[in-house]
């Protein structure tokens, strides 16, 4: 396992490896959405494919997930194991199930209200407001009234894939962990590691500032970019190996799929409706001036590249723009086209 450490008391300690459990845990999350899809979607096809119904439905809980299973990272900080997916996977299988809810609800939600919820329908309500989740009402009822089935199905759905070739993925693809590990080692010594974690996320130096101890974890299948997460002092920061390999191409290659997307003049139109406020089909369909079912086919689009989000108030579906994510698109296409590299 590859690390390096600061040893100076006054400085923290500086871990850098790659981790199976984490890399588990991002396969399961970059399967549920086809957003996440992109840069590995032979293989993602691949897996989706050969799943029995029995899978495809345990796939389905975790998309239910508030974060569609990246939510799992809770229990690696409970479990401290990262490299043994087996051990891992039998610490979930023994955790408490009230346990289990409070980590994949992202410790939103206290205990208490949780085993409420298994058996009072209203509190169930109440989690679904304070997490704004984008579930039907059935899909709600039957996650808190089949909580041991919804543990179940967890593991056994990560099961499923570590079986699936899982192994051999990440034995093809350890040059690019290795890239990664080394694109960090490079910048050891010569800046702190606050500024080293802004460099390689592009967030804001805070959010990586005052811990003790950082462990720098590369992932071929991590989606979005980056993940940080942390218990007490100390941070873990999951990135995406492909962008310390060659920046500018990796850049590219998502500009150009995302150009591709929003190269259409009404998908645009939309956009720009949906930056402004939310609405719904009907709404957007009188203002661009097309069908309905045209409506419906542009915004599953605009879902898939992540530009549109959708909430369900009563029995309508409104619609809104992830302006973070446009925000970062225009910010890469000025990188891409006036930075001096």
């Amino acid at each position: 396992m590859p690390m390096e450490i600061y040893s100076e008391s006054n400085e923290p300690v500086v871990n850098i490896f790659h981790s199976p459990v984490i890399e588990l845990i991002c396969a399961l999350h970059l399967l549920t959405d086809a957003a996440h899809h992109q840069f590995e979607l032979k293989w993602a096809e691949e897996m989706l494919e050969a799943f029995d119904d029995d899978e495809k439905k345990a796939l389905d809980i975790i998309k239910i997930f508030p974060a569609n299973g990246i939510e799992l990272l809770n229990f690696v900080l409970d479990s401290g194991e990262l490299l043994d997916i087996e051990a891992f996977l039998k610490h979930i299988e023994n955790s408490d199930i009230i346990d289990f809810f409070f980590y994949i609800l992202n410790e939103q939600i206290e205990k208490s209200k949780i085993s409420k919820a298994f058996v009072e329908v209203k509190e169930r309500y109440k989690i679904q407001e304070k997490i704004k989740w984008l579930v039907e009402d059935e899909q709600l009822m039957d996650f808190f009234q089949e909580y041991e089935d919804v543990k179940l199905k967890t593991v056994q759905i990560l099961r499923t894939i570590e079986s699936r070739g899982f192994a051999e993925k990440l034995i093809e693809s350890q040059g690019r962990i290795n890239e990664g590990i080394e694109y960090i080692k490079n910048y050891l010594g010569k800046d702190t590691i606050d500024s080293i974690l802004e460099k390689v996320s592009g967030r804001p130096r805070k959010f990586f500032t005052g811990f003790r101890e950082y462990n720098i974890i590369p992932s071929y299948f991590v989606s979005p970019r980056f993940v940080r997460v942390f218990s007490g002092d100390k941070l873990y920061v999951v990135f995406d190996c492909r962008v310390t390999r060659d920046k500018t191409q990796a850049m590219l290659n998502e500009l150009s799929t995302i150009l591709k997307v929003i190269d259409d003049k009404s998908r645009l139109e939309m956009l720009k409706i949906l930056v402004n406020g939310k609405s719904y089909g009907k709404a957007i369909a009188d203002v661009v001036g097309i069908s309905t079912p045209t409506v419906s086919h542009h915004l599953d689009i605009l879902k898939q590249a992540g530009f549109v989000k959708e909430e369900k108030i009563r029995n309508i579906k409104y619609f809104y723009a992830d302006k973070e994510k446009l925000k970062r698109v225009i910010e890469d296409l000025s990188k891409y086209f006036f930075s001096a590299e």
